[in-house]
């Protein structure tokens, strides 16, 4: 048998079907390592959500990061 390859979803794709289903001032929460909050906060800024990045919680032990990000009203200026 030969090695398992291990599929990732790209990012960029996820985070726009996300932006398709979440209601405009919803909310998520994601958790995952620097690294990857990183780059789901650039996105999210590109989908102009708004979005902050926050630290584990002391008890986790794990050196995840913690972003909040809500989908905003598009004006039109």
């Amino acid at each position: 048998m030969g090695a398992v390859k291990q599929s990732r979803c790209n990012l960029v794709d996820l985070m726009v079907e996300m932006d398709r289903i979440l209601r405009p001032e919803g909310t998520v929460v994601i958790r995952d390592s620097p690294e990857v909050i990183d780059k789901v906060a650039r996105v999210a800024h590109a989908v102009r959500w708004s979005a902050t990045i926050h630290e584990k919680e002391p008890e986790s032990g794990g050196r995840e990061k913690i972003l909040v990000a809500t989908k905003t009203f598009w004006k039109l200026h």
